[in-house]
């Protein structure tokens, strides 16, 4: 008897040993302003060991219904032990009784088959849940305790990340005995509280030398106006100012490709060569209507792929691009009126004393008028448009 005891006990012992060995999941917790979900990918073999009615054979494999039956378990289950513990900048280390933030919202779907650590196909789901976020509650820490899956598989790890405002905080694994961890956000991350529209028109409106050729090009559109009117300059400007917004919020539509993009980038540059030498072939200035359209439209789309590492942060892409639309509208807008000011006198003043030499210009084909200002800003704007144009193009 004691002979057959002896024969039993590693049987037994082996039979209480953890089933799932190899118990692994992975979790991003996200936060935006006041919004805060978690993201966990898990084995359906782990939530099998946890959940007594899924997956009562422990084959790691859904039966047809199981997870219908089973998703209001499954999220209860994931809510009690994923908890989230908002704090101040110098938070302590969650407590088990602190108060966590309440699940408003747990989405279980199924998800893609994968590799598990033991290089062996397994079966996944994913849970979403949304936490409510109490609206005078603000923030600058996240504290995180994680103790998924322990009771049955005391060597299971997590593999977790903090992802703050579209920035990446910090990443960490969850095992039995480093169950928390606390998540202090940085100044940055706190900036980018403020409403993207608000950060990337503000952003838009400092940063003007992002985009000097299009500032360079409405500035053109001014002076390179029919003489002596402002309003032709302006409209020129305007035109142009507006369609770069169109293009900005409208190019996600278009799905541009790269070789769309390197299009663009060489019409901007080009624009400022093109535009200067028929100023300095005509000088008689004229209001622009076609091609302030069209380089306006080429300077946005432009402007709107160079955001693509920026936007890809963001949840959404319309908001930002609406606000680069507004900053840098505005700085094309006041470079303009800037310049119609300075010029207005100047070109009235040129009309009248160069009209006798128009008339005697215009008799003759080909004869140019030159004026100082005129000839200095067209050479100027044909030599560094081609250089940025060789430079793009050689890039």
């Amino acid at each position: 008897m004691i002979l057959l005891a002896g024969l039993l006990l590693p049987v037994a012992a082996a039979s209480a040993a953890p089933v799932h060995v190899g118990s692994y999941s992975l979790s991003e917790v996200h936060v935006r302003g006041d919004q805060v979900q978690l993201q966990l990918r898990c084995q359906v073999l782990s939530l099998g060991e946890v959940i007594e009615a899924f997956d009562s054979d422990l084959d790691g494999e859904m039966e047809p219904g199981e997870l219908d039956a089973n998703r209001d378990s499954i999220g209860a289950y994931v809510t009690d032990h994923y908890r989230l513990f908002p704090g101040g900048r110098d938070a302590e280390a969650p407590k088990a009784n602190a108060a966590s933030l309440e699940p408003l919202s747990v989405t279980v779907t199924e998800a893609p088959m994968a590799l598990d650590p033991l290089n062996e196909i397994s079966e996944w789901l994913d849970v979403v849940v949304d936490f409510s976020v109490p609206d005078a509650l603000e923030f600058e820490s996240l504290g995180v305790r994680m103790d998924l899956f322990y009771d049955t598989s005391p060597q299971h790890r997590d593999s977790a990340a903090v992802v703050w405002n579209g920035l990446e905080l910090g990443a960490w694994q969850f095992a039995q005995g480093a169950e928390a961890q606390v998540f202090a956000a940085t100044d940055e991350i706190i900036e980018r509280n403020v409403r993207p529209a608000v950060r990337f028109a503000k952003a838009a409106w400092a940063s003007p030398l992002r985009f000097l050729d299009g500032v360079l090009l409405a500035l053109l559109f001014v002076v390179a106006a029919r003489r002596g009117s402002r309003a032709s300059g302006l409209s020129s400007a305007g035109i142009f100012a507006v369609l770069a917004g169109v293009g900005l919020v409208a190019a996600p539509m278009a799905d541009l490709l790269p070789q769309h993009v390197r299009f663009l980038e060489l019409t901007v540059p080009l624009a400022l060569g093109y535009v200067g030498l028929d100023d300095l072939l005509h000088n008689r200035g004229r209001t622009r209507l076609l091609e302030t359209a069209v380089f306006g439209l080429a300077l946005g789309g432009r402007e709107a792929a160079r955001l693509a590492p920026e936007l890809a942060r963001e949840a959404t892409v319309r908001e930002p691009l609406l606000g680069t639309a507004l900053g840098m509208g505005a700085v094309l807008i006041v470079v303009a009126l800037l310049a119609a000011i300075a010029l207005g006198d100047r070109s009235a003043m040129s009309a009248v004393e160069g009209s006798a030499q128009e008339e005697a210009a215009s008799a003759k084909p080909g004869a140019f008028s030159w004026r100082p200002l005129r000839l200095v800003v067209d050479l100027g704007a044909i030599a560094f448009g081609l250089w940025l144009f060789w430079g793009v193009f050689r890039g």
